[in-house]
């Protein structure tokens, strides 16, 4: 009987739609210096803004279509009767890695989820993957137990999670993660938003 599973939503397929519309915005940004800011990223590039803030219609598009995965997110575990529309606010930045580039492990305090969008990953993927951390802290104790095998314990480095372009994930904003170096060709774009109360 597992216990204490952590939830993640997985969209395959987002708003392809909105993407190249979406890099030609990130790359509009990057041009003033007054746009990038340092938070997790080792290297790359991070909006220092909330993305959400801007007058763009591609980015209005992009908040209800984001809008409603997290709400979807959050129906999920209820009960038919209870299911209903919640009041959040989104809160977004778009991040640019290129060759090296890579995010220290983190999480994001004062939210109750957060989620990345995939704008462009080159493919073939080399690097760049999300990892997830075991947020079940006692138990890093159990991984070096000599000469006894515990399955059912994980390995301790994280839950490697490879995207691909146009896939979602929503998950709780204290699951710990960071981003491999990413050493594919060209720029891997994603945009990442945290759901708090409005």
């Amino acid at each position: 009987m597992p216990l204490f599973s952590t939830w993640v939503y997985l969209c395959e397929n987002g708003p392809g739609h909105l993407n190249e519309a979406l890099e030609q915005l990130a790359h509009r940004l990057m041009q003033d210096e007054r746009n990038a800011g340092h938070r997790t990223n080792a290297g790359g590039w991070h909006y220092a803004d909330d993305l959400f803030l801007l007058d763009e219609p591609v980015v209005r598009t992009l908040r209800s279509r984001m809008e409603q995965h997290v709400q979807a997110f959050l129906n999920h575990f209820r009960p038919e009767a209870r299911k209903k529309q919640d009041r959040f606010r989104l809160k977004g930045w778009i991040n640019v890695n290129r060759a090296g580039d890579l995010n220290l492990l983190h999480c994001h305090p004062g939210s109750f989820l957060s989620a990345v969008y995939y704008v462009r990953v080159p493919q073939p993927m080399r690097g760049g993957d999300i990892v997830f951390r075991d947020p079940r802290g006692p138990a890093v104790a159990m991984y070096e137990t000599p000469g006894i095998e515990l399955p059912w314990v994980g390995s301790g480095t994280g839950m490697p999670f490879s995207p691909t372009t146009g896939q979602l994930l929503l998950f709780p904003a204290w699951l710990e993660h960071r981003v491999e170096p990413f050493q594919g060709e060209g720029e891997r774009i994603s945009i990442a938003f945290n759901a708090t109360n409005p």
